[in-house]
């Protein structure tokens, strides 16, 4: 058992400012931007159309919910024409990386700013027209209905931020008011605007709602209690080319593109031990399998790439990005993953003996089975990680968050946990047989049949945490802040 001399200090810095600033404010300095479906050129050919700014492409159904996956553009054809138009649609959503990026670093402006593919800031649901060519005619948005109550109540204002981006010289008519409807916050608006821009060639159309339908109620009839979301707000908006219906001027590309640049680093990837790969674009790649083992992976990007069963043993990936990364039993003995980020990355089942993830941002990472014997974890941010099961024998998690996190059932006997904040976080069944956890803020933790044989709680704080059926031999509580009626033996 360690001995109860003086707690290091090696923490201060790192467990007052928290791991989140390790990173700095990079990201701003390079003027990323959120992407916008007003960057699709109407009148392009989905060959020409850029695939990095978005993702989950489907067949779209007019505002609803996706359909049949696609795997882009260029798949236009698989969606069914719609009845009136003809045209065939393609719904997308914004690239998340930036997303997930702001979440890393905790930078909450930055997260709703990025959370949600929207326009002027309001969510929204958005597609791609193309004509039978493949050519792409039209854009629609239909403010998402999914959201909370507060974004939705918005929805209605979309429409005015768009009849500003277009000046002057809309028609509007109301809509014929359906029996029953009632005013919403005082307006009842249903109206549909159409606008021409021949100097840009499209025609516009925005249709707004904002009322309560027939049987929705601020206040329960019944109950009498206040609802919540009982009313319709929304904007439908559609830019279409003048000329959609008449064809384009010019005939479809014949050549399809061959592989990017980055599939054919990600293939040269596959078997590239000790490659130099320091900075390099390896975003939604499939590495499954890959052996870069000893590779310079600093600074790459490896955002929900899939690198299951990846041979990353004693590689260099320092300062990556591996947010949303699916890396379950991946091996990556040795390798440095120090300021690195991984937020909702799953290694569960991998092997992290004795790598080194210092400083890096992991909130929400699942670890479930996961190896991290002798890992050196200090200053992470674990923040509602799940890590059930692990084998983090003789790891250093000093100065570390792990505020809600599930260490339900782990091993972590000889674990060094000086100086972490972990609110509620659950060790249930775990094994923290001659772990060092001084000085460390556990207020709240579920510690309930944990063996703490000669776990040296010396001026950590355990207010409300819960010791029931734990193993307390030879635990040491000098200067410890005990739960209400514990009395250690």
């Amino acid at each position: 058992m360690r001995g109860n001399g003086p707690i290091p200090a090696i923490l201060a810095v790192a467990f007052l400012t928290g791991p989140a600033l390790a990173q700095g404010d990079a990201r701003e300095e390079a003027g990323l931007f959120a992407p916008s479906a007003w960057d699709l050129e109407l009148g392009a050919h989905a060959f020409e159309l850029p695939v990095g700014e978005y993702i989950d492409y489907a067949c779209g159904t007019n505002g609803g919910p996706p359909s049949l996956p696609v795997a882009g553009w260029l798949d236009f054809a698989k969606c069914a024409p719609e009845s009136i138009s003809g045209f065939h649609e393609i719904y997308f959503q914004y690239d998340d990386e930036n997303e997930y990026w702001a979440k890393a670093m905790d930078l909450g402006v930055q997260t709703r700013i990025f959370e949600h593919t929207s326009a002027y800031q309001i969510p929204v649901i958005a597609s791609a027209l193309f004509d039978t060519e493949g050519f792409l005619v039209g854009i629609r948005l239909i403010t998402d209905p999914r959201v909370d109550v507060l974004l939705r109540e918005n929805a209605v204002s979309l429409s005015n931020f768009l009849r500003a981006r277009y000046g002057v010289g809309w028609v509007c008519e109301d809509l014929p008011r359906a029996e029953g409807e009632r005013e919403y916050q005082g307006l009842h608006e249903k109206m549909r605007c159409n606008l021409i821009v021949a100097d840009e060639g499209v025609s516009v159309m925005l249709e707004t709602h904002n009322y309560r339908k027939p049987g929705q109620f601020a206040v329960h009839p019944q109950t009498r209690r206040a609802t919540e979301g009982q009313f319709m707000s929304s904007t439908l908006y559609e830019l279409v080319l003048l000329n959609a219906q008449d064809g384009q001027p010019r005939d479809p590309p014949t050549e399809i593109p061959g592989p990017s640049e980055r599939d054919l680093r990600a293939l040269r990837a596959m078997d590239c031990p000790g490659c130099d790969f320091q900075g390099a674009d390896f975003k939604r790649a499939d590495l499954r399998g890959a052996n870069l083992a000893g590779a310079n992976l600093a600074g790459a990007n490896f955002h929900a790439a899939f690198l299951g069963g990846a041979i990353l043993t004693n590689a260099n990936l320092e300062g990556a990005n591996l947010n949303r990364a699916d890396v379950k039993r991946a091996n990556l003995d040795g390798a440095n993953i120090q300021n690195a980020m991984m937020y909702e990355a799953r290694f569960d089942g991998a092997s992290l003996v004795d790598a080194d993830l210092t400083l890096t941002n992991a909130g929400k990472v699942q670890f479930i089975r996961a190896d991290l014997t002798d890992a050196r974890m200090v200053a992470m941010d674990l923040r509602y990680a799940r890590m059930n099961d692990a084998t983090i024998v003789h790891a250093d998690m000093s100065g570390s968050l792990l505020g809600d996190a599930v260490l339900t059932r782990s091993d972590l006997s000889r674990v060094i946990i000086l100086q972490a904040d972990m609110p509620r976080a659950e060790f249930i069944n775990a094994n923290l047989t001659d772990a060092d956890l001084r000085a460390s803020q556990m207020i709240n933790v579920n510690l309930r049949g944990a063996n703490l044989t000669n776990v040296d709680f010396s001026a950590a704080n355990l207010n409300l945490a819960n010791l029931s059926e734990a193993i307390l031999d030879g635990a040491v509580w000098v200067n410890t802040i005990l739960p209400g009626g514990f009395q250690p033996n």
